[in-house]
């Protein structure tokens, strides 16, 4: 399911590196409809199974001064999306009991709550991403961060799709091929906690299977994605 949630600003200055604040709002939101699914989420080991978005500022008007993102609209949207309708209708419902919302000491009150339709993914998909895609491997007994002139960047990113497949259908799907091809890609930094990671922003052609690709649409690609990596778009 996949969401566009709404807010109305009221004070509008917060962190540039917001990921884990956001993240921590939308558990926040589960835990107060479903105590037990959050409690869940946060004691297992592997995917969480959502994902969101950067904040969207109606025609990008905001700045970025000393560390901080200043809004400069009187809205703001955040798009989610999760491949199980119980993270999806807890999150809602923790979100309509308690509209008032407070992100790295900014404020906004919850506006509007929209569900919306999801693309009908084929073998050969464009995609552009709402939030950056974090992809990393161990060398040396250290984790480093790829980049997609990298070919073990693609070697990963498929590999954490199948894996994540596996973990929501119990089974390996029946094609794994994917190839990805980069069309634009923007380099980002983003701290969460106390720990910066390298992602990228992309557009790009995605072809193979169409099970791995809508894993990816609905859950994200890449790593990280409930602190806020890997959301896409169809273009």
């Amino acid at each position: 399911m996949r969401l566009r949630v709404e807010f109305d600003v009221v004070d509008n200055v917060l962190d540039v590196n917001y990921n884990y604040h956001v993240a921590s709002f939308i558990y926040r939101c589960i835990q107060r409809a479903k105590p037990e699914l959050s409690l869940n989420m946060h004691m297992q080991n592997g995917f969480k199974f959502f994902t969101f978005s950067r904040l969207i500022v109606p025609n990008r008007r905001f700045e970025i001064v000393d560390g901080k993102f200043i809004i400069k609209d009187n809205r703001v949207f955040l798009y989610f999306s999760t491949p199980k309708l119980e993270i999806a209708e807890s999150f809602v419902d923790g979100l309509f009991k308690k509209p008032e919302v407070e992100i790295c000491n900014a404020k906004f009150v919850v506006s509007c709550v929209k569900v919306l339709k999801e693309r009908e993914i084929g073998s050969r998909v464009r995609f552009a991403t709402l939030s950056p895609i974090s992809v990393t491997t161990v060398r040396d007994g250290r984790i480093y961060d790829l980049y997609p002139n990298d070919v073990k960047f693609y070697e990963n990113l498929k590999s954490n799709l199948i894996k994540k497949f596996i973990a929501l259908h119990g089974k390996t799907p029946n094609n794994c091929e994917l190839r990805i091809k980069p069309l634009n890609v923007k380099p980002k930094r983003i701290r969460v906690k106390n720990t910066f990671h390298r992602c990228v922003d992309m557009i790009f052609d995605a072809e193979g299977s169409k099970e791995l690709l809508e894993v990816g649409y609905k859950a994200g690609f890449g790593e990280r994605n409930s602190m806020g990596f890997g959301m896409v778009k169809v273009v």
